[in-house]
């Protein structure tokens, strides 16, 4: 039983683009923001706008307001009025339907009439007509091209989401009936892309579930041709419409998505579809699901991995392991964890299903236990000494005014970024020095080993391999992050850089780490430590090549890599290395 999502499923490059422009308009809060018409077909996504202040212009007038055209571009004259009207214009016209528009353009201007084959009504289709100054035609099949009023010659281009044989059978049509006939392919390779690939899906399954919107033309065509191949198969806009469709009798599920569906709707749907054939394992199975989803989602697997990691830093350094000290790294680890996720539970609305279903269950039993486990790491790291107390005790301190606003009010307005979480990148730098400190920096001072070359190699060691974890899930989740508004580092340099930098930095470690213990300046054990943040790497490359599922398993299997370091450590210490 396995559930299979397309390579190409969601968003396709200029949707994206539309949404990234809009969100990016919206988190800024400067003024009010209209879209011209709906951004994309899709009814969830048009609510989450709704949600953020985003409204839709219709036939209502504005002025002094910023209006986003949308993905499926508008006529000149429609942009013309909304400009004299004092508006600020945001240009989010997909490129693909922008070069479908300059070449209507450049072809009127030549003298040739515009033949449109597309859905006639639809946005896209009305904005080339407005290109075309009066001199376009829509017809949407084959069989219509005999409707066309007799011309002697004609530019044909094609609704960006057309059906490519409809359209090569209606080439051929009008080239019977025009002498002199252009013609343009503009279908985008995205659609090309989607609607090959769900032929090929559709073969290698035993049903398939299309997700977008009931209005959105080249979801409905997904649709179709799934149909086409005999396999069963559904539309559906949202995952509750999953329960009543009997997908338990399937043992295989192919899920596609049209070029205007959110990830988070896919996510919702693919979860929501596990979470249905889950009924058909075993009891064992499902036990051992249930221990390993609350293992990961609670955040007491990530705090094993936080124990291992300073395990692991003892042993490098020399220091004899203390389990108070594993005690404080567990509580303290397992606490702020917990918290951080109670406080970013809005975006993993939109990033993480499985663990909004989670803390939607068990939440307020977590914070609780996330209480009771920072007093329980306070009052160890006073049994270890005042000093001890004082530093862990600051270490919470810095995650509280992490939150808070540091800008006096006056200077509010002045300056965009008003508290530390606000700066980019900020939480996964804490983060990083948090667990440094805690799992070196606090065991270094109490054994009285100070900052000698081994001490500051795993130090840094620790800093940037979960600094490269904390990365990884930015990338994961960079949907959930736009839409509440928060700056990452994959938003603010993009994904493609954010992986190079990882890269880098994983490289950087492995060269020092390897050289340094070539050379004798640390242990062995040094040698080991070049796979965990490789390994973290490697796994995020897989995650976007592959479309690999986020949530769960990834999560368990990138923290899977602090677990490895302390089983490396106590087997290269009992080798007697």
């Amino acid at each position: 039983m396995r559930v299979k999502l397309a390579k190409t499923a969601g968003f396709c490059m200029g949707v994206r683009r539309a949404m990234n422009i809009v969100l990016d308009a919206a988190n800024k809060k400067e003024g009010r923001i209209y879209t011209y018409g709906p951004l994309v077909h899709n009814p969830q996504a048009i609510e989450m706008l709704k949600q953020k202040g985003v409204e839709i212009l219709g036939d209502n007038k504005v002025s002094n307001a910023t209006v986003v055209m949308r993905a499926h571009g508008v006529s000149p004259l429609e942009r013309k009025k909304i400009k004299e009207a004092g508006n600020v214009l945001c240009d989010a016209t997909c490129p693909h339907v922008a070069r479908a528009q300059a070449i209507i353009k450049k072809e009127i201007k030549e003298g040739y009439k515009a033949v449109i084959i597309g859905d006639r009504g639809h946005a896209e289709v009305n904005g080339l007509l407005g290109h075309a100054e009066g001199n376009g035609f829509v017809v949407e099949n084959a069989a219509e091209v005999k409707n066309l009023p007799d011309m002697d010659r004609a530019c044909v281009i094609a609704q960006t989401t057309q059906d490519r044989k409809i359209f090569s059978e209606t080439v051929e049509e009008i080239k019977k009936k025009i002498p002199d006939v252009r013609v343009f392919d503009t279908i985008c390779d995205s659609t090309n892309m989607r609607q090959r690939e769900v032929l090929e899906l559709a073969k290698e399954v035993d049903a398939m579930v299309i997700v977008g919107g009931k209005n959105s033309a080249n979801t409905k065509r997904l649709y179709e041709i799934s149909l086409s191949t005999g396999v069963p198969s559904f539309h559906i806009e949202r995952d509750d419409e999953l329960d009543h469709l009997g997908l338990q009798r399937y043992e295989n599920i192919g899920v596609m998505a049209g070029a205007s569906t959110p990830n988070w709707v896919i996510n919702k749907v693919i979860d929501r579809i596990k979470y249905l054939l889950k009924k058909r394992q075993s009891r064992l199975y499902r036990l051992l699901s249930a221990i390993g989803e609350f293992m990961v989602e609670s955040t007491l697997y990530l705090s094993l991995g936080a124990v291992s990691m300073c395990y692991m830093s003892l042993v490098f350094q020399g220091v004899r392991p203390s389990a108070t000290v594993l005690s404080i790294v567990f509580f303290y680890v397992f606490g702020v964890h917990v918290f951080n996720r109670h406080n970013e539970r809005l975006k993993d609305e939109f990033s993480d299903p499985a663990r909004t279903r989670f803390f939607r269950h068990y939440g307020k039993a977590l914070m609780v236990a996330a209480t009771m486990a920072s007093f329980i790491s306070l009052y160890l790291s006073y049994v270890l000494g005042v000093r001890e107390f004082v530093l862990l005790l600051f270490s919470y301190l810095m995650g509280i005014i992490y939150t808070i606003r540091i800008v006096p009010g006056k200077l509010q307005p002045f300056i965009k970024y008003k508290r530390l979480k606000d700066f980019p990148g900020s939480k996964d730098i804490f983060i990083a020095l948090a667990w440094a400190w805690v799992i070196v920096l606090i065991p270094l001072l109490k054994q009285g080993v100070y900052f000698s070359y081994i001490s500051m190699s795993i130090l840094g060691f620790v800093f940037l391999t979960v600094f490269i974890r904390s990365v990884v899930f930015d990338i994961a989740s960079i949907e959930g992050d736009r839409i509440v508004g928060r700056e990452t580092i994959p938003i603010l340099i993009g994904q493609e850089r954010t992986g190079i930098m990882l890269l880098i930095l994983a490289a950087v470690i492995g060269i020092f780490m390897l050289s340094s213990a070539a050379s004798g300046l640390v242990p062995s054990l040094g040698y080991y430590l070049i796979f965990p943040p490789a390994f973290m790497v490697t796994c995020l490359y897989i995650f976007q090549k592959t479309r690999i599922q986020g949530g769960t398993l990834f999560e368990a299997i990138i923290d899977s890599n602090f677990i490895l370091t302390g089983i490396a450590a106590y087997l290269w210490q009992a080798a007697g290395a």
